[in-house]
């Protein structure tokens, strides 16, 4: 056992003790031939049983996905009044949002750093109450020539950055959302 381990842990066994680490013997036989294997993309994603449901609050939800902190709070600033709006920096967290509330639109950073835009959307994609929700990506304007161009599968469109207010209303109103306020 490591040396001043043993001050902190006044219980059990070596065995035991091993076993609350994960270096138990039977852990050992889990582990991956391949030690990358657990970083390893995944396309077999596996979704929870839960599935997210309607916002109860009767206002659209508009969840927006970012890791630029200027780019987050304009949107929620644009958004708050009509709409309910979750920011996000971290995807993880907006996935974890999104098992239990189920948004009306999602606006995405094309680049993100933690886990890659194609794998978010195909999370997203995976549960059934969400193939429908329109997807944006927000590109900065020396992007968006590229991004107008590609083959965007599972993306309604984009929007440049820094967002004007005129064009996030034309998306809103495009998708509807606006009526679903009014309504």
């Amino acid at each position: 056992m490591a040396d001043g381990l043993e001050k902190f842990i006044k219980f059990g066994n070596e065995d035991d003790i091993q076993h609350i680490l994960g270096k138990s013997k039977e852990r050992e036989k889990e582990r991956p031939a391949n030690p990358r294997e657990d970083f390893d993309a995944d396309d077999g994603l596996i979704t929870p049983e839960i599935g997210p449901s309607k916002d109860l609050s009767g206002k659209p939800v508009v969840v927006v996905i970012d890791d630029d902190y200027q780019t987050l709070d304009i949107m929620k600033i644009y958004l708050s009044r009509d709409y309910e709006c979750a920011v996000f920096s971290d995807p993880k967290e907006a996935i974890f949002y999104m098992n239990t509330h189920l948004p009306d639109m999602i606006f995405l950073d094309s680049y993100m750093t933690v886990m890659t835009a194609k794998k978010i959307i195909s999370i997203v994609r995976s549960y059934k109450e969400m193939a429908e929700v329109p997807i944006y990506y927000m590109v900065y304007k020396e992007e968006e020539d590229v991004f107008a161009t590609k083959d965007l599968p599972g993306i309604e469109g984009i929007i440049t950055r820094p967002i004007a207010r005129g064009d996030l209303q034309k998306i809103l109103d495009k998708e509807k959302l606006r009526d679903y306020v009014s309504a």
